[in-house]
């Protein structure tokens, strides 16, 4: 659940990026990449989560190097889920340098019929809110609207009301970048796939990158197992988490980070902007963020982003000063690609392997395990309820009907609202079950189901027990 939930987690595994002293790098592209001590490290995170497959990829200036692992490898095409963002701002970053835009401009100014309010009060949102996610926009978990194109889902947010004032406070949302790929898409005139695909992805040469392209089948995870899972990929998300690409074109978009490749004025002008930390550009009550324009940033210059699909992972991380980045892809929600991505880029800058972080199941991973153990525990306790009702003959009085009411009454309501609670308490206020459906985690909706199924049944039992006494009594007055 948290990218959906799983964000969190990832940020807050991450941020140790931020807080490690780099220096230059002192190892090679091939060093790491065969380097047995990295390996081991890689397949252990491999085991833990039950990895279906992975792919790394390295890049030291000009040279790059690859390595995978099971039906993966640097030419398989796979989503990259929020890593995908940072084309979207780069596509906003493009205008503003071709002077179509400015990220200081108002949305409304491109979109006319934006109206946002907060506590029922005009609010104007910048386009740097959005870029940076301060905008104020409540979460919508876009993959359930599978029918709606760009202007649809950027229409959620008309007339919408703002959980906070644009700028105040940090608040990672897909729905930010969705509208701004209808924005380019207004602002540019062409759709906003063929923009990034033309302006962007093809100039640097990824020429096996896009949207709506054919990927590798993804997994997620059922009952401690990774299976197969045809999830569902609404071409409205496409700005925010749908970039379909392979490794080694990952490595040209990395090169391009790092200021390598040939790339006409416009664009790497582009590049360059979009990896400038603007302070000014920081929520002006909640906490200092460290997003901008599609990226995580570092204040020694590190970009990073971690991406989370239903059924796929990325990693990738920039250090454009020292001239290194690594990326790497999976076909689950498994948190190895993090693993792998953070050790090899420890070890390309010359720190040692005890740096590593500590190896723990992917969130997402705990989140199928605790939901099937209780799923277990749930049928066990469903399947005993029901022997004894039939065992037990005798009934029960009406105050004994009460007090069993008075108990499973509100325990199926906290049952029923249970993946609306577990939402909220994760900043989602719109997930439901549905949501377990768009994110594969199917053994939490078949928790919630069962737990249903058993208080329900309980109830009956109650009532018909209940009813058994009463006829129990009659007899004994015949």
């Amino acid at each position: 659940m948290k990218r959906i939930i799983k964000s969190f987690a990832v940020m807050l595994m991450a941020a140790s990026v931020l807080v490690t002293p780099f220096r230059a790098y002192a190892s090679s592209v091939d060093d790491v990449l065969d380097n047995d001590e990295w390996i081991s490290y890689v397949e252990k995170s491999i085991v833990v989560d039950k990895t279906t497959a992975l792919s790394v990829a390295a890049v030291k200036g000009s040279d790059a190097g690859f390595r995978s692992w099971g039906s993966v490898d640097e030419e398989t095409p796979i989503h990259i889920g929020s890593c995908s963002k940072a084309f979207t701002a780069l596509a906003v970053l493009l205008l503003q340098e071709d002077g179509k835009l400015s990220i200081e401009d108002s949305v409304s100014q491109y979109i006319p019929w934006w109206h946002v309010t907060y506590h029922e009060i005009d609010e104007d949102i910048k386009i740097w809110h959005l870029l940076n996610h301060c905008s104020g926009l409540p979460y919508v978990v876009i993959g359930t609207y599978t029918e709606f194109d760009v202007e649809q889902i950027a229409r959620l947010a008309q007339d919408i009301e703002l959980e906070s004032r644009p700028g105040s406070f940090f608040r990672y949302t897909d729905f930010a970048y969705c509208i701004l790929s209808y924005l380019v898409q207004k602002v540019s005139g062409v759709p906003f796939e063929e923009y990034i695909e033309t302006e962007i992805m093809r100039p640097i040469g990824m020429t096996h990158s896009g949207y709506g392209l054919p990927y590798a089948q993804g997994h997620a995870y059922f009952f401690d197992s990774l299976i197969e899972h045809d999830d569902v990929q609404p071409k409205v998300n496409d700005g925010a988490a749908l970039v379909v690409t392979t490794c080694s074109d990952l490595v040209l978009w990395m090169q391009a980070q790092l200021g390598v490749l040939d790339l006409q004025d416009n664009l790497a002008n582009a590049i360059a902007a979009s990896h400038e930390r603007d302070l000014t550009h920081q929520p002006s009550v909640g906490a200092p963020s460290d997003y901008f324009n599609g990226w995580y940033q570092s204040a020694d210059g590190i970009i990073w982003h971690s991406g989370l699909n239903p059924n796929y992972s990325s990693r990738l991380i920039i250090n454009p000063s020292s001239g290194i980045a690594v990326c790497a892809v999976s076909n689950s929600t498994a948190d190895t690609p993090y693993y792998a991505a953070r050790s090899c880029f420890i070890m390309l800058s010359g720190l040692r392997a005890d740096s590593f972080p500590e190896i723990e199941r992917s969130f997402m991973h705990k989140c199928d395990v605790y939901a099937s153990i209780i799923t277990v525990v749930a049928c066990v306790l469903l399947v005993a309820a029901f022997v004894l009702f039939i065992v037990r003959k005798n009934g029960i009085s009406k105050a004994g009907l009460i007090i069993r009411l008075a108990v499973l009454v509100p325990l199926l309501g906290f049952f029923i609202v249970l993946p609306y609670l577990m939402g909220i308490s994760a900043g989602y206020s719109d997930f439901g079950y549905h949501a377990f459906i768009v994110w594969g985690l199917r053994s939490e909706f078949i928790m919630c189901v069962v737990l249903n199924v058993l208080v329900v049944s309980l109830i009956v039992f109650s009532f018909v027990r209940y009813l058994r006494g009463r006829r129990q009594g009659s007899c004994r007055l015949c």
